[in-house]
């Protein structure tokens, strides 16, 4: 993953799934996108515009270090 401690990892997932604009760690650019646009029936995959690196919050979160 791009962050470096768990805390950051944590905060990342919560603000993709409030649906708050995140910039993507990769590469910086400023906003993620759904990976599904027309379906729209998930906020658990995103995807940066910019670098093409996709997100998959549900593998992020079972991925998670432990403290």
């Amino acid at each position: 993953m791009y962050m470096k401690t768990r805390e950051e990892e944590v905060i990342f997932l919560k603000r993709l799934w409030n649906k708050e604009p995140t910039p993507c760690p990769k590469c910086g650019y400023e906003f993620l996108e759904f990976l599904h646009k027309k379906a729209k029936k998930s906020s658990t995959e995103w995807k940066c515009p910019h670098c093409g690196e996709i997100f998959r919050t549900i593998n992020m979160l079972m991925d998670l270090p432990e403290k």
